[in-house]
């Protein structure tokens, strides 16, 4: 049912255990550890006397600090740091490197929407039914 569509899609389980992939160059350390909500209750000190009820409001909340790029792609901390100097000295990759980062990236959404239009149709029907009953056949009745 639906957890093997979460699997077959990539959504659950895979390579990132169902969290969204990290993007950066190969040997950069993915771990999903920057990721993790900050809270504000250990960081921030608030005067009970002085404090209104938007800052006690405020301080209750948690905040999850996300760097992505331009295409919506969650970066790997070295990578958003890349970023953040490319955009502050103006400068960035050679036009040959971003002509391959493009095509990279453009081939990753090709497979992710073949991915997902291939759970539609009548394949996609034939492999939910094949999941659901746990055989290799479909009996079809005319």
């Amino acid at each position: 049912g639906v957890l093997s569509l979460l699997k077959s899609t990539g959504d659950l389980g895979g390579k990132s255990g169902g969290k969204e992939e990290l993007k950066g160059r190969a040997n950069d350390k993915k771990t999903y550890d920057d990721y993790k909500p900050a809270d504000l209750k250990s960081v921030v000190r608030i005067d009970k006397n002085k404090a209104t009820d938007k800052d006690l409001l405020y301080s209750k909340k948690q905040i999850n600090l996300e760097y992505r790029d331009d295409h919506g792609r969650l970066l790997t901390r070295k990578e958003a740091f890349r970023q953040l100097c490319y955009q502050f000295h103006g400068y960035g990759s050679g036009k040959k490197n971003e002509e391959k980062r493009l095509k990279k990236i453009r081939a990753e959404n090709e497979a992710r929407e073949k991915r997902i239009n291939e759970d539609k149709g009548t394949m996609g029907s034939l492999r939910k039914t094949q999941a659901a009953t746990g055989r290799a056949f479909v009996i079809h009745k005319t």
